[in-house]
């Protein structure tokens, strides 16, 4: 089972396919066995190096007990990324994922060749935020939430309760605007037309925020990833091509 030592705890990885690394970075709750079911990462494996990531608190990574930071968790990717000497990735992120990905491509534009963004924002609605908070306190409302999340419980290698709630605590206090401006790598953010999660306005302030970036919609709601994640491969694959087409632009690490 392939785990490397990470930021304080084992981190499990997949890689499959050869050529340039390819990041896959998880969205809240899923973890590689749950959402290869189609085949998706043999998709992407047909062009790139594909390294799959179950970040920490879900799958076969490791399951703190302290609650952590997406900022955290984009450390358990940059330190992977070191130990598996990985010196620039495409990157292909969603949701929780997306908010991961945003950090990585803003603290070192210069390891992220492409970034295809999916489900996400640069933060999430107040309701969201007050919503988390109140399920750790209220157990009425956390019985709900963890009854919400029983296919995230069902699926192989589930999180515990704990970590549960660390990864959703982690997104819904996440804030990346300030990051935005930084993001170098050409950007694709995919929207999902009847996202529950993500208001379109949050997705055209992330999109407004990265310098370049382009946006398409795609007619599904923000849970499709559990059973039709194959949907974001063709068209990410489709811009990641143009963007290995395209002349070498010159990155400084800011």
């Amino acid at each position: 089972m392939p785990t490397e030592q990470v930021n304080g705890i084992e981190i499990y990885y997949e890689m499959h396919g050869e050529g340039e690394p390819l990041i896959m970075i998880l969205g809240m709750g899923m973890n590689i066995a749950s959402f290869n079911n189609p085949g998706v990462i043999a998709r992407y494996a047909e062009h790139y190096q594909v390294i799959a990531i179950d970040n920490r608190g879900i799958g076969r990574s490791g399951k703190p007990d302290a609650p952590w930071t997406v900022e955290t968790m984009a450390d358990d990717t940059l330190g992977l990324m070191e130990r598996l000497g990985i010196d620039r990735a495409h990157v292909v992120a969603g949701s929780l994922g997306a908010c991961i990905a945003q950090v990585v491509a803003a603290r070192h534009p210069e390891r992220v060749h492409g970034l295809v963004l999916h489900g996400a924002a640069a933060r999430y609605p107040r309701a969201m935020r007050f919503a988390v908070a109140a399920s750790a306190k209220i157990p009425f409302l956390r019985r709900q939430s963890l009854k919400m999340a029983e296919p995230i419980f069902a699926q192989p290698y589930p999180p515990t309760e704990a970590s549960y709630f660390h990864q959703c605590r982690a997104g819904a206090t996440f804030d990346g605007r300030r990051l935005l401006s930084r993001i170098a790598a050409p950007t694709l953010i995919l929207k999902l037309a009847r996202d529950q999660y993500v208001p379109m306005a949050y997705t055209r302030e992330l999109a407004d925020g990265i310098s370049g970036s382009e946006l398409r919609l795609i007619d599904r709601d923000h849970l499709f990833i559990l059973n039709e994640p194959e949907l974001i491969v063709e068209p990410a694959l489709r811009f990641l091509a143009t963007v290995d087409a395209a002349p070498e632009a010159v990155v400084v690490q800011g």
